[in-house]
């Protein structure tokens, strides 16, 4: 362990370090898919209503899931591009922290599966996904010298979830969908600053 910590920055292949977060990448979001559980018709109910009770909550989950790893993919790519082609010791574990948050997802997710919705079920699943946001976020700052409203303006969007998770229920993850708006918000100004004035 200590040798890791002891290395020389600049000694890690970003490339291979790339390749490598793909391949979790791609096992989280079908570690998350295994947990989807047909329906079993039980209790006088039909199949129908067991699907639509029990399953199609689960797959509903494992959607919104997998667009945030896709939109979290797309942004990790986007700081490799940035890094040079060999990556300090920083930048690696910065990595390593988002792909075990990433890694976790599966595990929060157990929660919407066996648990009623409620303020810990969101909070540990929105958590992991804040945390993500923010190790992402981080490496972005080594990659490019900066940091990027977009990455707080996702963590507060996925925190912002918990509170309401009582009044909503199951649909106070759509708040996430304002990360959207939030985001192109964020460029926009971030764009303007760097406008000069005429």
């Amino acid at each position: 362990m200590a040798l890791l910590f002891d290395t020389p920055a600049g000694k890690f292949d970003t490339h291979r370090v790339e390749m490598f977060s793909d391949a979790v990448l791609a096992v989280a979001i079908t570690l998350m898919v295994l947990r989807i559980d047909p329906p079993i018709a039980r209790d006088g109910r039909g199949l129908p209503a067991m699907f639509w009770n029990s399953t199609v909550p689960d797959i509903i989950f494992f959607l919104i899931t997998f667009v945030v790893i896709v939109i979290f993919w797309i942004h990790h790519h986007d700081n490799f591009a940035a890094l040079p082609r060999r990556m300090s010791t920083q930048a690696l574990w910065l990595n390593m922290g988002f792909l075990a948050c990433v890694c976790l997802l599966p595990f929060g997710l157990e929660f919407f599966f066996f648990e009623e919705v409620s303020v810990l079920t969101v909070g540990v699943y929105s958590g992991l996904m804040a945390t993500a946001a923010l190790f992402l976020g981080s490496l972005g700052r080594v990659a490019r010298g900066a940091w990027q409203v977009e990455t707080f303006i996702s963590a507060a969007g996925f925190l912002l979830a918990i509170p309401f998770a009582p009044l909503l229920g199951d649909w106070c993850l759509m708040i996430w969908v304002l990360d959207i708006p939030a985001r192109r918000a964020g460029r926009h100004l971030r764009a303007r600053r760097h406008t000069p004035d005429r």
